[in-house]
């Protein structure tokens, strides 16, 4: 079911059909903001179909599709907290795009369209990771309300060389 469109993209909650696709576009792009080395792909993959199989309500991905139905790209609400006072109040978002569909305007419709829905709910705050050195999603993120409240610090026990804004938006 197409639950907001422009002239060529349509977006729409993802099925189970869809995961190959969401998780090829995200293998695709987590070197910027992660060194997939470390993790061997089948683990990454039953790591992620994990939060995958878990989606519900706003707690939930998105997908970005052409006319053919194609996936050009893919937004997720991850559900940050199990603690029962904030366990519906925060969730973590994460936006990915196909390689030859970068640079078109899907990232922006699909975190446009997916904090718009994450304003109906009972969601507070959506918090998001971007390397530094992002430039485009940075920009996006401007666009779309969300505020910078720092750098992530390098940690102690991981030689990760990619830094991190980390931002938050409020619902």
């Amino acid at each position: 079911m197409v639950i907001a469109s422009n002239e060529n993209t349509q977006i729409r909650l993802a099925t189970d059909n869809d995961f190959e696709d969401i998780f090829s576009i995200w293998l695709d792009g987590i070197n910027t903001s992660f060194d997939k080395e470390l993790i061997e792909e089948n683990t990454l993959k039953e790591k992620f179909s994990l939060n995958y199989s878990s989606r519900q309500g706003i707690f939930n991905f998105w997908v970005a599709v052409d006319n053919q139905n194609n996936v050009l790209g893919w937004q997720s609400l991850i559900k940050t907290s199990n603690n029962p006072f904030r366990e519906n109040t925060f969730a973590e978002s994460s936006t990915y795009i196909s390689n030859e569909n970068r640079y078109k305007g899907v990232g922006k419709l699909l975190l446009d369209f997916v904090m718009k829905e994450a304003e109906k709910s009972p969601l507070e705050y959506v918090i998001g990771f971007v390397s530094i050195h992002n430039e485009a999603a940075k920009k996006i993120t401007q666009e779309t309300g969300w505020v910078e409240v720092g750098q992530m610090p390098p940690s102690k026990s991981n030689n990760s060389n990619i830094l991190k804004s980390f931002l938050v938006r409020p619902v």
